[in-house]
């Protein structure tokens, strides 16, 4: 910030500030290029030929091609694609349908055993992966479920339904309790309250949850490995069938990343309004 004399001039900055503030400048400058070298390199592989792709040191100066993209969308995955957007699509609105009732009952009701159901959600949400995905494979085994949509939705909401619960059981925090108290002076009961008052002030923060738990469903990639088949088999898990031990397609595997990561990155810009509108939608309405 800068600062001034009594006669209203602009002190210089010491040559202290100037180098602290030019050697943090840098800093960032290094981290950034860091964070965006991988993002670079996918990029532009994406738009390389094989023989640029593989040329060592990497070529910056080549002739973009669409073959890599062309591949892939003549190839099984675009069926990849579909099956990632199926199991999104499905994992979200469980999610939503389950979670959202569920939040406004831990923020508004009082019942015994609610503490008890708030710790082993918890628990279920920092558990790793590792921990459960053995025996669920197993019992699907069993069951006779194994490989199918049905399958995967249920192990993607382990950890998608314990965090939908907490996210909206903030959001139901902090909207006043008046709302539904004035709604059920005027005859509402406790559900008709929440679908009729509640709900559509909460919309913003239902739809910013709903962005988030498709994010982590289209992107998930372990649950995926194990569980799914050639029928089921998503996007992120096809990807890595292009590296091989004998040889890698790398244009292929960064073409198929960057038609994984657009829809992702198309929908964090919808998250960054949405969590405005969310976090503000009480107050203003």
């Amino acid at each position: 910030m800068a600062t001034y004399d009594a006669a209203g001039r602009r002190r210089p900055r010491s040559r202290r500030k100037l180098a602290a503030s030019f050697a943090s400048h840098v800093v960032l400058l290094l981290f950034l290029g860091f964070v965006l070298l991988p993002v670079i390199w996918v990029v532009l592989t994406a738009f390389k030929t094989p023989k640029d792709a593989y040329a060592t040191p990497p070529t910056f100066t080549f002739h973009p091609t669409w073959l890599n993209f062309h591949t892939l969308l003549h190839s099984q995955f675009l069926a990849d694609l579909g099956h990632s957007a199926i199991l999104m699509f499905f994992s979200t609105a469980v999610a939503l349908v389950l979670g959202v009732p569920a939040g406004y009952a831990l923020a508004r009701a009082s019942f015994r055993g609610k503490q008890f159901i708030t710790s082993w959600l918890v628990i279920a949400y920092v558990t790793p992966v590792i921990v459960f995905i053995i025996p669920l494979y197993v019992e699907y085994l069993k069951i006779g479920i194994s490989g199918s949509y049905l399958a995967l939705v249920l192990a993607y909401e382990i950890g998608l339904l314990p965090f939908t619960i907490f996210m909206m059981r903030s959001y139901f925090g902090d909207l006043p309790v008046q709302l539904e108290e004035a709604a059920m002076i005027d005859g509402c009961n406790r559900s008709r309250a929440f679908r009729l008052v509640v709900l559509p002030v909460m919309w913003p923060a239902v739809v910013t949850v709903g962005i988030l738990v498709a994010i982590a469903s289209w992107g998930e990639y372990f649950v995926a490995l194990v569980l799914t088949n050639q029928n089921t088999t998503t996007a992120p898990v096809a990807i890595y069938t292009y590296v091989g031990i004998e040889s890698s397609d790398w244009g292929a595997m960064a073409a198929g990343s960057l038609l994984v990561v657009l829809p992702v990155l198309i929908l964090a810009v919808f998250i960054q309004r949405g969590l405005i509108r969310g976090l503000t939608s009480g107050a203003v309405k």
